[in-house]
């Protein structure tokens, strides 16, 4: 098992090395260093909602997921 989950991992290391760099790299570093980021951050929680969305996200993809499985065993039987 751990032998598979290394050929997945490499794979994947060499998908990801053929991929370019992000565009977005520098004005993401350049957000680092505003000095009023932090109040901004206290004031609007924009951590937590990125949190909230991706859960959110991963939710509907199961759902969806769940459904076209019910769907293809619906139209099988």
């Amino acid at each position: 098992m751990s032998m598979i989950l290394t050929v997945i991992r490499e794979l994947v290391e060499v998908v990801f090395s053929l991929l370019p760099n992000s565009p977005f790299r520098e004005f993401l570093d350049g957000l680092g260093n505003l000095p009023y980021l932090g109040y901004l951050n206290w004031l609007i929680p924009i951590a937590d909602f990125v949190k909230l969305l991706g859960i959110w996200c991963i939710a509907v993809s199961i759902f969806y997921v769940v459904s076209m499985i019910l769907r293809l065993i619906k139209v099988i039987t």
